[in-house]
């Protein structure tokens, strides 16, 4: 079996390693070796003075008309069509990020809750940490990029004892709005029945979480990038060292298909859907511009790559995996 210990992924220099396979079904034989059919994806890669891993907490399905929702119907039909995407739901995968980054190891987001009807191929983030030798009781900074359930959930499940030392980091916005007494009545429906058991975890962190403004040093080489529209307070990550930039988007760009070539077409999962779209071109513009490397959490596993314009649009651009050993 490959495995990461905890010492080989902090001080490991490989430019990319692949611990297993990311997927809904039988793990794949890798260099040689048979990993077990229950071991999730982790792709391990150094970035600047960073060690950087992708990790695979499962997939889960949604509608398919919940994406595209104000599109032309002829037009939605046959883009959808020739992107193979002509079933009653789409897949998206849940990727939370692990970051050593010298004297923290950060986690960003943590996928969804273990057992998870709604989700039942998902909520794999602690065998994923656990095949890479890091136990949940070692990660030092968990960062929400906001609130959703496939992204707080495996807090939610472990709030009391599996991340027992991680501080909370949090946008100020996203903090104020889910917490707050009426939040029920401020999120749309299908997001305010998590309210009360969101809340609970809240109050059972206490004085861990620690809410932050735009702009905000999560650790040296780590800041908050306000991102809204998806939640009010939705915040996306830029990670530099030296020369180079990375930009993570959490669900700011959901999609490498619809949002890329149509940022203009709104899904309803973004509370703000004017301002998601708006948040949308401007990342992407910005993501291409400035040549950033790119890392989505809904993208195909690792969901790692670089955004290229195309006339007036953009395209999905995946890094090269870089197999070691």
């Amino acid at each position: 079996m490959l495995v990461f210990d905890r010492r080989s992924f902090l001080t490991s220099t490989a430019l990319g390693t692949v611990a297993s396979v990311c997927s809904g079904g039988p793990a794949a034989a890798i260099g040689g070796l048979d990993p077990p059919s229950e071991a999730a994806g982790l792709y391990s890669f150094t970035f600047g003075d960073f060690r950087i891993a992708p990790v695979c907490d499962g997939v889960f399905h949604l509608p398919m008309d919940s994406i595209a929702v104000n599109a032309d119907a002829n037009e939605r039909k046959a883009y959808l069509h020739s992107r193979q995407m002509t079933g009653d739901t789409v897949q998206l995968q849940a990727t939370p990020l692990l970051i050593n980054a010298g004297d923290k190891l950060i986690l960003i987001d943590t996928g969804v809750a273990p057992g998870s009807d709604w989700a039942p191929k998902a909520g794999r983030l602690v065998k994923s940490l656990q095949h890479a030798g890091v136990e949940p009781s070692d990660i030092d900074t968990i960062v929400l990029s906001h609130c959703h359930v496939d992204h707080v959930g495996g807090l939610q499940a472990a709030a009391a004892e599996g991340f027992a030392k991680a501080e909370i980091i949090i946008s100020e916005t996203e903090f104020d709005l889910w917490n707050s007494p009426d939040a029920a009545s401020k999120v749309p429906e299908w997001a305010a029945e998590g309210v009360p058991g969101l809340q609970t975890t809240f109050a059972e962190l206490g004085d861990r979480i620690h809410p932050v403004k735009d702009g905000a040093s999560i650790a040296p080489g780590v800041s908050a990038l306000a991102t809204p529209g998806h939640t009010p307070g939705h915040m996306s990550l830029l990670i530099n060292s030296g020369s180079d930039a990375m930009l993570v988007t959490g669900d700011a760009i959901t999609s490498v298909h619809v949002a890329f070539e149509h940022p203009e077409w709104q899904i309803i999962w973004d509370h703000d859907r004017d301002l998601g779209a708006k948040t949308r071109a401007t990342l992407l513009d910005r993501a291409a511009n400035e040549k950033l490397l790119v890392i989505g959490y809904h993208y195909p596993f690792p969901g790692l790559g670089h955004v290229v314009k195309d006339g007036t649009a953009y395209r999905w651009l995946p890094a090269d995996w870089v197999w070691d050993g």
